[in-house]
């Protein structure tokens, strides 16, 4: 038992890092956000959403439901960018360097899940 709750947290530990490092970056290259087509009020949004939503995933006090909402909100935010990166015409590495994050994410999501609910 002892051996899930670890992969448990460091799978919420990994998705936590992944979307604060997403929102240092965000929030340090506002020219290629511009670039994307994003004003810089979303920018600001965008990384105080995810600043919010890490914070609030690894406390053990929050709920079950507002956690499954910072996860929906987490894969939203992967699949528009992935959608930006593509209309925006940038080349394919990034595109597959977005893609894979995303199923890093829904992997580690997956997991958390199957652990919280016993799945």
């Amino acid at each position: 038992m002892k051996g899930k709750k670890t992969r448990y947290w460091l799978a919420k530990v990994f998705i936590s890092l992944f979307i604060f490092f997403s929102a240092y970056y965000s929030y340090s290259h506002a020219a290629y956000l511009r670039q994307l087509g994003f004003p810089d009020y979303f920018r600001i949004e965008l990384v105080t959403a995810k600043c919010i939503g890490g914070i609030l995933l690894l406390m053990p006090q929050t709920g079950r439901y507002v956690k499954e909402w910072i996860y929906a909100g987490f894969c939203i935010c992967m699949v528009s960018a992935f959608i930006a990166h593509a209309c925006s015409h940038d080349p394919v590495s990034r595109l597959i360097f977005v893609g894979v994050d995303f199923v890093l994410i829904l992997l580690c999501i997956r997991y958390v899940r199957k652990y919280e609910y016993g799945l």
